[in-house]
């Protein structure tokens, strides 16, 4: 089953490379689905500031019970790519005010223009993987002393 989970206008924060996490994907300590990242895109929101450099992570918890898994602005629900499929069991939360506390190692990383947008997809062998209790966050970091915003969306499978 395979699910989108979109984000817009998340501003970044405006400390020089410090790392806010824009959305995350979360398997419950209760769920026994695993979840691959398919794919990632991000951009800057219409209201950007232009020329401004963004560093992006994408990072796992591995235990969220081991940690604070942070505080978020909101819970989008994710979009089945199929209407007929069932919900998804992984869920989803965006735009945090405190960050997650036990993030592990940087799985991916890119650094962008405010003029450009990143399209970063994984074949089923290389995706960054979820399990129960599990986080997988992607954060941005301004470059510059300067907040901006970022748009964008992560497409993942529950197997």
């Amino acid at each position: 089953m395979k699910f989108t989970v979109n984000f817009d206008d998340i501003p970044t924060g405006a400390v020089i490379n410090t790392f806010k996490t824009i959305a995350a994907l979360i398997a419950a300590d209760t769920v026994g689905h695993r979840c691959r990242l398919i794919s990632l895109t991000a951009g800057p929101s219409e209201d950007s500031p232009k020329d401004l450099n963004v560093a992006l992570q994408l990072k796992r918890i591995d235990s969220v019970s081991g940690g604070t898994a942070g505080t978020a602005g909101g819970t989008p629900t994710p979009a089945k790519k199929d209407s007929l499929s069932r919900a998804a069991v992984i869920t989803a939360k965006t735009n945090y005010s405190a960050e997650p506390t036990t993030y592990g190692d940087v799985l991916w990383q890119a650094d962008m223009n405010r003029r450009n947008t990143i399209c970063k997809e994984w074949s089923p062998e290389d995706a960054p993987v979820i399990t129960r209790n599990q986080h997988l966050g992607l954060l941005a970091a301004p470059r510059t002393a300067a907040a901006t915003s970022l748009s964008g969306s992560l497409e993942f499978e529950e197997f």
